[in-house]
């Protein structure tokens, strides 16, 4: 009830999703290791369940009553930019690193793309393809996106999933008139000589010699409002938040910010700061990012559990989702052993 003393629980959640802190199991040992320990001590107490949900965008799409295959393109685009009709790929710019037995694939988390580059390579690739119906557009560096004609939507493979990977055999396949395979080559040759790949060259920088399409599908009409405010950098979560009606915000550096909201206000904060280190292969960068939320955030579940009737906890894996739930009983679970999260 309203009024009651401040540290009574008004039955709203905060729900704090880290994804990239599971580490998949061919991770070197040296991050496997990494202690953290206010971390430690709460999921330690917490009830612990593990869900057949892989990845985060499968759990925050259960979370909004988003069924399967999600719209990853629509509903970040809507984050981004805004929502918009028709049917939607992501076409993100990628590296190919290209070796005698197969061709892997890198993310934006090493090219560092800026506008001015984005802007010129999506004006080449309009260019080339808006006669086949495309339409390019790119409202955030690091994320692309095209709009495709009625019934040429591919089938795709995620970009998580094709990170690292020999790409053959996980390109895109259609069945309209659209030879997606032959429009990534086509880009790929446009790219080897375009003049943003010169000047990175010259700079030592990858090139940004492909594109990725991914993540197909119109924008989701969402009638589920689990949370009222949601703070996230990641676009995903963003874009749900925007479709569902919530307020979504930056991601405050501390979490004073989360304490603050109403009393009957549940939710959603995304600590997305650990995938781009570990894509990049960056083992020191990402257990600093690691160590910084230990101390900005997880030091201060005591008093969020004063705000909200309980922390969940979500860290998404590859195949699974472990999720630690921590109410005010919580606390006096003193005894219980605390190990390593990758342990």
């Amino acid at each position: 009830p309203r009024g009651a003393s401040p540290g009574y629980s008004c039955g709203v959640s905060l729900d704090v999703v880290i994804p990239h802190l599971l580490l998949p199991p061919q991770a070197p040992a040296a991050l496997r290791e990494l202690r953290l320990p206010h971390l430690e001590r709460w999921i330690a107490r917490a009830d612990v369940e593990r869900l057949d949900v892989p990845g985060p965008e499968a759990w925050l799409a259960r979370r909004f009553d988003l069924p399967a295959p999600f719209p990853v393109a629509a509903v970040t685009l809507a984050a981004d930019d805004a929502p918009q009709p028709g049917m939607w790929l992501r076409a993100d710019p990628v590296h190919l690193q290209i070796s005698p037995e197969a061709v892997a694939l890198h993310d934006a988390s090493v090219l560092d793309v800026q506008g001015d580059e984005a802007r010129s390579l999506v004006d080449t690739l309009q260019a080339l393809f808006g006669a086949d119906g495309l339409e390019f557009r790119a409202p955030h560096p690091a994320r692309w996106y095209v709009r495709v004609p009625a019934g040429e939507l591919p089938d795709t493979t995620p970009l998580e999933s094709a990170l690292g990977r020999n790409v053959f055999g996980l390109l895109p396949r259609g069945r309209g008139r659209i030879n997606w395979p032959m429009a990534i080559t086509e880009a790929q040759m446009l790219f080897a000589s375009h003049e943003v790949n010169a000047q990175r060259e010259a700079a030592g920088r990858p090139a940004i010699n492909s594109v990725w399409f991914w993540g197909g599908g119109a924008t989701p009409r969402i009638a589920s409002r689990p949370y009222a405010l949601v703070y996230a950098l990641d676009a995903f979560a963003r874009g749900l938040g925007t479709l569902a009606g919530a307020r979504v915000a930056e991601l405050p550096s501390r979490p004073e910010l989360v304490d603050a909201v109403a009393e009957d206000d549940s939710v959603l904060v995304v600590l997305d700061t650990l995938g781009a280190p570990l894509h990049r292969g960056d083992a020191n960068a990402w257990r600093e990012a690691a160590r910084a939320l230990d101390e900005a955030w997880f030091s201060e579940l005591g008093r969020l559990l004063e705000r909200f009737e309980r922390v969940r906890l979500v860290l998404p894996a590859q195949h699974e989702t472990r999720m630690a739930t921590i109410a005010s009983a919580s606390r006096w679970r003193w005894f219980r052993r605390r190990s390593a999260v990758n342990a």
